[in-house]
């Protein structure tokens, strides 16, 4: 055996605490090139088995009855509606993440068993487990069964590719009106998700599209991006493509013709700036005013850099303007909104929230002598810190009222950053005002019974049966039908950062 490796009868042990055993005691680094395959496949055919146990155990708890005592062995017949957020809570998921785990045990399970019997068995991975669910999940148990004969043989020496396509075509094939409705359902399902990426860029995707109506504006996006790049546009045609398609997406290129489009495109356009979207951008002053590069934030998607949070402040004239004091840890002091803007900021979208991040050491220095482009919203920021004192009682001043004051709103908007279920990154400003203790039940409107909730986590406890305490405001408790207790609290303001390795450089001022 080359280099004293152990691989012997390796390659016939079935996935199991025998197979764990022996390749706990094989060193990847030391195996030879003929055995390192080997090996590689023995942990493939290990890790189908654990995805396959976890699996079951996922489809488990969703199958657990939320309104029985924590002793019990109590089952469903069928998956209980909120099953997902006890996933979501115990493994610290996305709500969206949890759901679809829980959807793929669940087919796999009940509708799926020769699938996920073979990944059980290594005989197929996750991912061509996944290309089964996807395909087969509502077809009829016969036509199931005739497909997994077929392919499931196979498809242990297939691509994922390769998979997907054999079983469309069986599909198809199979059952044509079928095959039309869940077309037609899928289309009715279809959406759009945005995204960032890890370097800071963002993704857009289109999911569940009609093709014919998507093949036909990939082919217009082409389109106009060859005319601008035969036109002279400098970029290359993918960077071109992108440019379109956003513009298309974002107001630039409303009521423009072709011709219009291409010159804006190539930049000799009408001297009008175009009009966007005004989006909600979070930002610290200092890093507007040149002190720092920290990153700003835009709400739902994630950090971005100093220069985008930079750019997109300095076209939101129109947008409304808020503003958060924060004491030495970040925590908000105060929040309210300013009608003051500084020189230069232009109008070329529309709508939007700009939201400034002040700290309050910092505020106290600039307003002795604010800069003279930025000294209006520097003023008018102290003033109403100054005031702060006699207006916040002001904030519950209304308790009786079913729906919060436009202040309350906005100051719990700005404590609560997200909406406070667990782990929901939904912003506060697209939740709404929940009112811990129902209004109906007597609950005021106030900020200590307030916070904002997404509508599915409202719905968790008004529906699912999880308890919510907020023992002290801004700070909110949930508990599981199956136990699990889960301690929310919005993020401070302005979080602490390291500071950068090249930071002799002076980041440039808005």
């Amino acid at each position: 055996m080359a280099n004293g490796q152990v691989t012997t009868g390796l390659a016939g042990l079935p996935p199991g605490p025998e197979l764990a055993a022996a390749l706990a005691t094989i060193d990847p680094a030391q195996a030879s090139n003929g055995e390192i395959i080997t090996v590689l496949r023995a942990w493939s055919r290990l890790r189908a088995q654990v995805d396959a146990r976890f699996l079951a155990v996922v489809a488990e708890v969703g199958r657990r009855d939320p309104d029985s005592e924590l002793h019990e062995v109590a089952r469903l017949s069928a998956p209980a509606r909120y099953g997902a957020d006890e996933t979501r809570l115990a493994l610290a998921w996305t709500r969206r993440a949890a759901e679809a785990e829980h959807d793929f045990a669940e087919v796999l399970t009940i509708q799926l068993p020769a699938v996920w019997t073979a990944l059980d068995h290594g005989e197929i991975d996750r991912p061509k487990a996944r290309a089964f669910y996807d395909h087969l999940s509502d077809l009829p148990a016969a036509h199931i069964e005739l497909i997994c004969r077929a392919l499931l043989p196979k498809a242990g020496g297939l691509t994922t590719g390769q998979l997907r396509a054999r079983l469309a075509r069986m599909v198809i094939a199979i059952d044509p009106r079928y095959a039309r409705k869940q077309y037609e359902k899928a289309v009715a399902e279809r959406g759009v998700v945005g995204c960032l990426n890890p370097d800071g860029t963002a993704v857009i995707t289109a999911d569940r599209l009609p093709p014919d109506e998507a093949a036909a504006a990939c082919e217009r996006i082409d389109r106009l991006a060859r005319a601008a790049k035969r036109a002279g546009h400098p970029g290359r045609l993918d960077q071109i493509r992108a440019d379109v398609f956003l513009g298309l997406l974002d107001g630039r290129f409303d009521k423009l013709n072709r011709e219009q489009i291409v010159s804006l495109l190539v930049d000799t356009a009408a001297s009008v700036p175009p009009v966007r979207t005004g989006i909600e951008v979070r930002v610290e002053l200092g890093t507007l005013l040149g002190h720092d590069d920290h990153p700003g934030e835009i709400p739902g998607w994630g950090p971005v850099t100093a220069d985008v949070a930079r750019r997109v402040v300095g076209r939101q004239r129109g947008a409304e303007w808020r503003f958060a004091v924060t004491d030495a840890d970040g925590h908000l002091v105060c929040a309210g909104i300013t009608r003051r803007r500084p020189v230069g900021v232009r109008k070329e979208s529309d709508g939007g929230v700009v939201e400034l991040h002040v700290p309050a050491t910092l505020l106290h220095e600039l307003a002795g002598d604010p800069p003279a482009a930025w000294a209006g919203v520097i003023t008018d920021i102290a003033k109403q810190l100054a005031d702060w004192p006699e207006r916040e009682p002001t904030l519950d001043g209304r308790p009786g009222r079913r729906l919060p004051t436009e202040p309350l709103r906005r100051d719990t908007q700005v404590r609560d950053r997200t909406c406070r279920g667990p782990g929901c990154r939904r912003p506060a400003t697209r939740s709404e005002f929940d009112h811990t203790r129902d209004y109906r039940h007597g609950g005021a409107t106030v900020r200590s019974n307030g916070g904002h909730v997404c509508d599915h986590d409202h719905d968790l406890k008004t529906k699912g049966g999880w308890i919510l305490r907020q023992p002290q405001p801004g700070t909110f408790i949930w508990i599981s039908p199956l136990g699990q207790v889960h301690r929310t609290r919005g993020d401070p303001v302005i979080l602490p950062l390291p500071e950068p390795e090249n930071g002799d450089d002076d980041p440039p001022p808005f």
